[in-house]
This record gives C-alpha cells, sequence and structure tokens, in this order.
C-alpha cells in the first residue's frame, strides 16, 4: 500500500468516522497543500498506529518508552521529508520530528492523565489531547518546511545563547525556531543544554543542506575564571633577616635584572631566582612576600636579605635586622 502526503499528526480523528481511516485520508488529501495539510494537523488529537514494520526505532534509543504510537507513513512535506513519532515520555505526552528518519526534535507536552496499555492491534490509537503540544508542532513544521522549500542556504541555520531568556535559541535565516528548554529537546539528549543545542543545530545545517558544523554557540558567555589555587608551602626557616638597598640601587643583581630597593624582592644564599617567600617578622607579625632575585646575606647567621621596601612593609628599618619565619613557596 502507498502512503503519501501527511504525517501521523493527522491520520486519526477521521478513523473515527471511516471505515479505513488511512485510505480515506490518502484520498482526501492527495492534492492537498502543505498549509492544507497542516490545517487539518490542527483539527485532530488522537494519533493512529500505523504497521510498526515502517516505523524507525528513535535513535539513538533511550531506554524503553512507556507507550510509543508508531511513526506513521505520512509526511509533512510533499517531498516526504519531515514526519512525527508521537510517544509517552516519563509519563508526560511528546512528539518527535523527524527529517528524513532522524530525530531532530522532542516536544513534551502535558502529563498523562491515564495510563496506556500495550495495544497489540494497528487499529487502535494513542490519544494526543494536549492541543497546545500539537500546535507547537505544526508551528517549528511549516517553518521548517518553508525554510527547505525556500532553498535558503543552510549556513543560515544558527544557535545563539539569549540571555534574556537564559536559554538557547534555534534560529533558521535570523527567524527563531526553537528554544531548548525542558519542554523543547534533543531526542537523544545528553544532559548538557548546550551540547543538545548544537547538536540539533548541526542536524539541521547537514539535512537541509549539507552546511558544515557549528563549533561553538553565538553570545555563550565564558566561564569565571577559577580562583587561583592557594599556594603550597614547601620549606618553612626561622632565623635573622637584614635588609639592604642605598649603594645598590639601579645596579644590576646576580639575577642579572636590576636591583630596584622599593620593589619586593630579597637575596638568599641557595633558594632559585624567581622563588617567592612569606616573611613574617615575629616581632610584630607582619607579612611580606617577596621574590629572590639575588645572592646573599653573606654575614653569619643570617638567612635572607630584604630590599628596602620589603624591610619597611615589615616595620624593621630602624631596627637593622629581624627575627623572621620564612615559608617558601611551591612555584
Amino acid at each position: 500500500m502507498e502512503y503519501r502526503v501527511l504525517s501521523g499528526l493527522t491520520a486519526t480523528l477521521l478513523g473515527a468516522y471511516m471505515q479505513s481511516p488511512q485510505l480515506c485520508l490518502a484520498e482526501a488529501i492527495e492534492n492537498q497543500s502543505f498549509n492544507q495539510s497542516l490545517d487539518l494537523l490542527c483539527q485532530v488529537n488522537e494519533f493512529s498506529i500505523a504497521d510498526s514494520s515502517t516505523i524507525p526505532t528513535p535513535y539513538p534509543a533511550e531506554g524503553p518508552l512507556e507507550q510509543t504510537a508508531s511513526l506513521e507513513p505520512w509526511a509533512l512535506s510533499s517531498a516526504g521529508q519531515i514526519s512525527t513519532f508521537s510517544h509517552i515520555r516519563a509519563g508526560h505526552q511528546a512528539i518527535t520530528v523527524y527529517i528524513r528518519s532522524i530525530p531532530i526534535l522532542t516536544f513534551i507536552g502535558t502529563e498523562q492523565s491515564e495510563p496506556v496499555q500495550p495495544n497489540p492491534s494497528p487499529s487502535n490509537s494513542l490519544t494526543i489531547t494536549d492541543t497546545a503540544l500539537i500546535d507547537r508542532v505544526k508551528a517549528t513544521a511549516t517553518q521548517l518546511e518553508a525554510f527547505r522549500l525556500s532553498n535558503s542556504s543552510a549556513s543560515q541555520i544558527a544557535v545563539r545563547w539569549d540571555a534574556h531568556q537564559e536559554d538557547f535559541v534555534i534560529s533558521l535565516a535570523e527567524q527563531d525556531l526553537v528554544t531548548i528548554d525542558e519542554t523543547t529537546i534533543l531526542p537523544n539528549t545528553l544532559q548538557d543544554p548546550a551540547l543538545d543545542a548544537l547538536q540539533i543545530t548541526n542536524r539541521l545545517r547537514y539535512l537541509l543542506g549539507d552546511a558544515p558544523p557549528l563549533e561553538t554557540i553565538a553570545g555563550l558567555p565564558r566561564p569565571a575564571p577559577r580562583p587561583a589555587a592557594a599556594p603550597t608551602i614547601a620549606m618553612t626557616l626561622t632565623g635573622v633577616a637584614s635588609w639592604y638597598g642605598p649603594g645598590f640601587h639601579g645596579r644590576r643583581s646576580a639575577s642579572g635584572e636590576i636591583f630596584n630597593q622599593r620593589a619586593m624582592t630579597a637575596a638568599h644564599r641557595h633558594l632559585p631566582f624567581g622563588t617567592r617567600v612569606r616573611v613574617t617578622n615575629l616581632h610584630n607579625g607582619r607579612q611580606v612576600v617577596v621574590r629572590i632575585n639575588d645572592r646573599g646575606p653573606f654575614i653569619h647567621g643570617r638567612i635572607i636579605d630584604l630590599s628596602t621596601g620589603a624591610a619597611d612593609t615589615l616595620g624593621m628599618l630602624h631596627s637593622g635586622v629581624a627575627q623572621v619565619k620564612i615559608e617558601v613557596f611551591n612555584n
């Protein structure tokens, strides 16, 4: 039997009144336009079950559905490219839209009020009572078909982050198609709205014109920078610190850089240049972090020689020396 021109969204209400609904409906709409077919779609709220041998399985499978109505051999476009699959998903009425037998979008409707029992006979049907769900599918299918028939470039299919809605929005030629949220999802969801939105967009770009896939989403805010990890202490020492500056300011230090007595630097006998050290004056509790860029001190009993600026911060300029604790950071 050859079926033509409409989707599983249309064939059933008439079936309640016709002895052979699919044949009669096929004859009734054989010459209908796409828009006229969609008008019929809005007038029905029941989805007939066709022979399961004609049904592609939802791809990829996401576990058992509570009850599934078959994808009927009716297409929402004259070329048979856009079709639908009605089912119950997590207790809610749902319709999945296919393009060329590839699932693109699943629309989630209201909760199924009554349990649906498996129907052994293809003449039985699954009742869809959510008219708003049907309207959403109709609007999306209309827009997809209009885009397909316009021969527009598939590179005009895009996805963006809408900061106002705080959702991802897919558009065709700058006209919004769908917003990806808890009611409009990727059939085989990746459990990540950004990845789902990009996957849907790239399926549409491929199926409606073989445009190259997108790798990023426009307007997506960059993640906040991670706070720097607290430095760890490699070594702790105590001893006497001294300071130096006048007479050395502007001269080249042992590391090769010009010594600036006001910079937070210090000299140490063997710590690598660039090592950062926290120095605590044990007399007053003041602290400063300095960078080792010179060699010294060369007086016995002293463990570090601070720049003038560092010594001033620790409050030891007048004393000249101070008992300190130094903590060497892992750089």
